[in-house]
């Protein structure tokens, strides 16, 4: 048994297990044989961070470590670096030092000493914290750069340190750079352990570059072409796509002694997660009269001289999905040139065309005030246009706090959106908080709220269910309610909302389908 009296939180028994299983170099009953490498692959709430953070601090005791570089998406930075809000100054133990350094373009750095951030002078810090445990954050981004991994391959050359890969899924493909560049720091790494609540984001084939990173040896293959060729059924084209797959047991039978996966529903007391509700909003006519000028034509006409264009069938469902939003233009839209009629030039500008789903949102978003002065509320959007508007027209309501999630701010305004719904720093009163799915759905907490609207869909399953289980964590103490905004036509008409919602609620990846899914979703409308 792991000793975690010094934890400053003290872990859940499923934690304790899950540390005992990161500390533990092999374990022989079980089939683990093959030493420093574990994969944690708990589903998003149970805590997968805090289990490492204090796994880490035991084998710094023991000596079996002195530095963790940790390498994350670069919209979850923060999350582990961040010297107020962030998991790291969440966790780490009051009787240990720790030097906690930022790897990005430039590096930052902050010290922990007595168990908090020192805020005096760097140099007495250091001395303090010279025989502390060192943690290194960077991207996957930084590690695809030459001149970075290899100083970064320099750095985890002692010998006794610990790869830690969040979201592995990121290296999911065995040709890309940033895998690549992962194998080659997990070679010079006595440890590397993978953290992941979604591990498959697509198929099986996701699983083979995460399982090669820990060991080659596990999975018995040579290379991915090795591992298609065993368990992978082709067809298509000359027989070179993958159509199916078979003997997905014995994959699961080699990779099981190496990762630990525990759903909140069989290790947790948490409140239950209601079923999403439909809220539905039908668009003005003039709206309607360009979605199905796209969805018919290809062509929606702003005015006389502006037209949104799409030529392929997934484009074209992005294009409806703008319309339902609102607005229409960014890449790939096309205007005419008055000299020039037959010419057609990229179009930057973004045109409002309506804001029914917006309108609709702020009604709401009322009603549930007069029910709850207090009451706090998760929005996700797709796109940008959509999420500031609705920013802009929420932070006009009496006394409510507004938070942004969105790509390019900086990370004091992140910070104080992610305080505003951390149960530790939320403040009293009515609280809106907006994020787009993509960016801010990973490694955060929002639990001191307990409803989520998406006012629209993205198509990656993944960051919908990232995006759900920012709210449904610990500490969260209410039953948890999910609404999705979806746009109709004058008289009930379907749109392609329908089909993204329903897609999303049937577990399915939107992102994976081919141009005849697309058309026959557009034809169901």
């Amino acid at each position: 048994m792991v000793d975690l009296s010094q934890a400053r939180r003290q872990p859940y028994a499923h934690q304790r297990v899950g540390v005992e299983a990161l500390v533990a170099e092999t374990h022989p009953p079980s089939g683990r044989i093959y030493p420093g490498c574990f994969a944690l692959f708990d589903e998003m709430g149970v805590g997968k961070t805090k289990q490492l953070i204090d796994a880490s601090q035991i084998l710094h005791q023991e000596g079996a470590i002195t530095r963790v570089l940790v390498v994350v998406p670069n919209s979850v930075r923060g999350v582990w670096y961040d010297n107020e809000t962030g998991e790291l100054s969440k966790h780490l133990w009051t009787s240990q030092p720790a030097v906690i350094a930022e790897y990005r373009g430039g590096s930052r750095k902050w010290f922990w000493v007595d168990g908090k951030p020192w805020h005096g002078s760097c140099s007495e810090a250091g001395m303090r914290a010279q025989d502390g445990l060192v943690w290194l954050i960077t991207n996957y981004e930084r590690i695809r750069m030459k001149a970075e991994l290899e100083a970064l391959l320099s750095w985890v050359s002692d010998g006794r340190t610990w790869l830690v890969l969040e979201e592995s899924n990121a290296v999911k493909s065995h040709k890309s750079i940033q895998t690549k560049a992962a194998m080659a720091l997990r070679r010079k790494c006595v440890r590397v352990t993978l953290l992941n609540g979604t591990p498959i984001d697509n198929s099986p084939a996701d699983l083979y570059s995460q399982a090669a990173i820990m060991d080659p040896r596990i999975l018995r293959c040579k290379d991915f072409y090795h591992f298609r060729g065993r368990y992978a059924k082709m067809g298509g084209y000359e027989l070179k796509q993958i159509v199916g797959w078979h003997d997905l047991e014995e994959v699961q039978e080699r990779l099981g002694p190496y990762v630990l996966r525990r759903l909140k529903r069989d290790c947790m007391d948490l409140p239950d997660k209601l079923e999403p509700v439909t809220l539905s909003v039908a668009l003005e006519p003039k709206t309607w009269e360009m979605y199905k000028a796209m969805r018919d034509e290809m062509v929606a006409w702003v005015n006389e001289q502006s037209a949104s264009i799409a030529t392929q069938a997934g484009v074209k469902a992005m294009r409806l999905s703008q319309i339902c939003s609102g607005w229409v233009g960014g890449v790939k839209d096309l205007i005419l040139d008055e000299q020039a009629p037959d010419s057609a030039l990229p179009d930057p500008e973004i045109r409002e065309i309506s804001s029914e789903k917006t309108d609709l949102l702020l009604s709401w978003i009322r009603d549930r005030l007069a029910e709850d002065p207090k009451f706090r509320l998760v929005v996700w959007c797709r796109f940008r246009p959509e999420l500031l508007r609705l920013v802009r027209k929420v932070e006009m309501l009496d006394n409510m706090r507004v938070g942004c999630l969105i790509g390019g701010q900086s990370e004091a305004q992140r910070r104080e959106a992610l305080r505003l719904l951390d149960p530790e720093t939320a403040p009293e009163g009515p609280t809106v908080v907006a994020g787009i799915t993509s960016v801010g759905s990973m490694g955060i907490t929002l639990a001191a709220a307990h409803t989520v609207v998406h006012l629209s869909n993205g198509t990656s399953l993944k960051h919908r269910l990232q995006a759900d289980d920012r709210v449904h964590r610990p500490p969260q103490r209410n039953v948890v309610s999910y609404f999705d905004v979806v746009a109709t036509g004058p008289q009930g008409q379907r749109t392609i909302d329908f089909a993204i919602v329903r897609a999303l609620r049937n577990k399915q990846t939107l992102a994976d389908w081919t141009a005849q899914a697309w058309v026959s979703a557009l034809l169901e409308e």
